[in-house]
């Protein structure tokens, strides 16, 4: 990451550096739609295209308008990205100083969570009854992330039941589907999968889910009545600091 951000800054190309597109297209979505005007052209330099393209469109960036270019460092070497980037710049370059800006991420939160890949999902919702943190909803026929910040971290286990590969952990670091891979190998996936619901439910997924689901609605119900008894508690406060104060 450091040779190329020096590459990136030695050949004085406009530059921004996002620190955690993952967690910032979550808590900072507005500081980003506003560096995608949609009339530039833009050469990423990131992990996976696919998973590139989805974190943006979470964010309400559509890289299909403007002109998006995409390079994968995990994939492309020191070399490759020079020439690119110098490529780039020799088509863009307005012959002025170039401008440099960073933005960071919402600290303190890791920003592990998943994202759908909707030209895989079939809102089957297998997903959202094996989760237990409330991190999914199916509304409308459709599934969507709602609750990012309640994801396990370092859990991908939704991912590993989704039949059709749809779900995304970017911070996934193995790799394959559930890494984001531009490229996904279905024959391998469909066996990985296969491995892993026997791992995780017993092969039994049907009878799984429902137990996990109803176990959610258990989750959901306890959090609900811990808020009634807060905000109980809390009106129980006021009314005796306001009859405190009348005396």
């Amino acid at each position: 990451m450091e040779s190329i951000e020096k590459i990136l800054i030695d050949t004085n190309i406009d530059l921004i550096k996002i620190s955690d597109l993952c967690g910032v297209s979550v808590k900072n979505r507005e500081t980003l739609k506003g560096i995608f005007p949609g009339t530039n052209e833009y050469l990423i330099i990131a992990c996976h295209s696919r998973t590139i393209r989805l974190l943006l469109d979470k964010a309400g960036i559509d890289t299909k308008e403007g002109s998006f270019k995409f390079i994968n460092f995990f994939e492309s070497d020191i070399e490759e990205i020079k020439r690119e980037t110098v490529s780039f710049k020799n088509r863009v370059d307005t012959h002025v100083k170039a401008s440099f800006e960073e933005i960071s991420s919402y600290p303190g939160w890791i920003s592990w969570y998943p994202i759908i890949d909707y030209t895989r999902c079939t809102s089957c919702g297998q997903c959202a009854d094996f989760c237990l943190f409330g991190v999914y909803d199916k509304s409308d026929g459709k599934i969507n992330v709602v609750n990012p910040e309640g994801c396990k971290i370092n859990c991908p286990a939704c991912a590993r039941i989704c039949p059709q590969t749809a779900i995304i952990f970017p911070k996934y670091i193995s790799g394959g589907a559930i890494g984001g891979s531009d490229v996904i190998d279905e024959i391998s996936e469909q066996k990985r999968q296969a491995e892993d619901i026997n791992t995780l439910l017993n092969s039994d997924i049907y009878s799984a889910l429902e137990k996990r689901k109803q176990k959610r609605r258990s989750i959901i119900r306890e959090e609900a009545m811990n808020k009634a008894i807060e905000e109980k508690f809390n009106a129980l406060n006021n009314n005796n600091m306001s009859i405190s104060n009348h005396e």
